[in-house]
């Protein structure tokens, strides 16, 4: 979906300076890819976090790198580096303003900066239909600002981000709903057919939804605008004469008022009309500041609106956050009693035993962040789990092992998808059950401590 709008602003950027061309599509796609692959990979390692870092920026400028020898050096035999030192300099160099160099290393660093998150991110609906939302935005204002500076038509890349985005939002909601259904290429046939189908439907009101048309309906509806002139008519001529009979019955409440306005003046002594021309005077002279002053109201108003905004959408994002993880914390005696409470009308569906241990997985490790959470120990958005894990042992040393093995169980089903054995879910389970006794243990004596203080 990104690669679509990248790769349109990239395009309008470099058609803006005078470049011929910058990327291809398939080089940000493959950015994309690899950014991904390893923001899936590198959080399963066990080595310390800088050494994780230090690798992914490695991926990331040796990426940066073969995309400039593909796309900008493309001509050269494949042994030949004389490149490389030219290009080192020039990325270095920024006396002669921004060149094709720049612009083609600024676009595969946002990728790979992006696909990162993306891979340690879960694809839900709510993320999915975000970041086609965020698309449409960049199209328009794309779209805009290339109508004031320099025609620039990415109507196929449009095209393009819509047939890809549609995509992503199926795969993401039925993901959500979790179906057993069995997805072959018939399945895959009839989404793509579907996607085609919507598409096809919104180019052909396309062709009806002109400029045109619109003029055509105006000029249908032409002869219900002399009825609305006469009703027009109806309502201001009457509203004339009442304004002007209001007019002359205040007029002398007006005249009087202004005789006491002039009487008020009489009152005030000569020198400060000196003193008001002396006040316009040096007024007059801070005058320039007035623009100033309106463009910095302007600029906050608009950033106090889109800081709203963003909270109010990180509020509800962080709520449907802990409302998962407050269903997911849930332990196996929780859940038995809601279920006896309230019985649900109708049977659940039927699921593979390897689903049911990576669900329990995940409720175990979601377990384990809500309650360490509430010990005082919270894991913060963007630690990956063994960056999280540390923490946990120093704070519960004697239950390491345990912890260590229900994030190992995390990482390898969330991120491996590998399937584990009823027995081994077993294990955790137990695992985590003595291990959330000591950390409610440690809690209730530290708020007994703080009682005591």
């Amino acid at each position: 979906m990104e690669t679509c709008w990248v790769y349109s602003v990239l395009a309008f950027l470099a058609s803006l300076m005078g470049f011929a061309r910058v990327l291809s599509p398939l080089s940000l796609f493959a950015a994309y890819w690899i950014a991904l692959v390893v923001g899936r990979v590198l959080p399963r390692r066990k080595e310390r976090w800088w050494i994780l870092q230090a690798i992914a920026l490695g991926v990331a400028l040796v990426t940066m790198v073969s995309v400039a020898r593909i796309e900008l050096y493309p001509r050269l035999d494949l042994l030949d580096f004389s490149w490389l030192p030219r290009y080192v300099v020039i990325l270095a160099s920024f006396t002669g303003g921004i060149v094709a160099e720049h612009l083609a290393a600024i676009g595969v660093l946002y990728a790979f900066i992006r696909g990162l998150g993306f891979g340690q991110r879960p694809m839900t609906l709510w993320f999915t239909g975000f970041q086609f939302r965020l698309g449409i935005v960049v199209f328009f204002l794309l779209f805009f600002v290339a109508s004031f500076l320099k025609p620039f038509d990415p109507s196929l890349w449009l095209l393009a981000y819509f047939f890809v985005a549609l995509l992503a939002l199926a795969l993401a909601r039925v993901d959500e709903m979790e179906s057993d259904v069995r997805f072959g290429p018939r399945w895959a046939i009839t989404l793509v057919a579907s996607v085609a189908l919507v598409i096809f439907l919104g180019l052909a009101l396309l062709q009806v939804l002109t400029l045109d048309t619109a003029s055509a309906v105006l000029q249908w509806f032409a002869p219900l605008w002399n009825i609305v002139v006469i009703i027009i008519g109806v309502i201001v001529f009457p509203a004339a004469l009442l304004l002007a009979w209001l007019v002359e019955l205040l007029s002398p409440l007006i005249a009087g008022f202004g005789n006491l306005l002039q009487a008020l003046g009489n009152l005030i002594p000569p020198n400060t009309a000196d003193n008001l021309r002396k006040a316009q005077a040096q007024a007059g002279q801070l005058s320039f500041l007035e623009p100033i002053l309106k463009t910095l109201l302007v600029l906050a108003v608009v950033l106090t609106v889109g800081y709203l905004i963003a909270n109010a959408l990180n509020r509800r994002m962080k709520q449907i956050e802990d409302d998962r993880y407050t269903r997911e914390s849930l332990s196996e005696d929780e859940r038995r009693a809601a279920r006896a409470g309230s019985r649900p009308k109708y049977a659940p569906p039927r699921r593979r035993a390897g689903s049911i241990a990576a669900e329990s997985i995940r409720r175990i490790y979601a377990a384990l962040v809500a309650r360490a959470g509430e010990a005082g120990l919270p894991r913060a958005l963007a630690e990956t789990p063994y960056e999280y894990l540390p923490r946990l042992e120093r704070a519960w040393h004697a239950q390491a092992a345990a912890l260590r093995a229900i994030t190992d169980a995390y990482v390898a089903v969330h991120y491996g998808e590998r399937e584990l054995a009823l027995a081994e879910v077993n294990q955790l389970r137990e695992a985590w059950q003595r291990a959330e006794k000591v950390i409610l243990t440690v809690k209730a004596n530290s708020k007994d401590a703080d009682a005591r203080r």
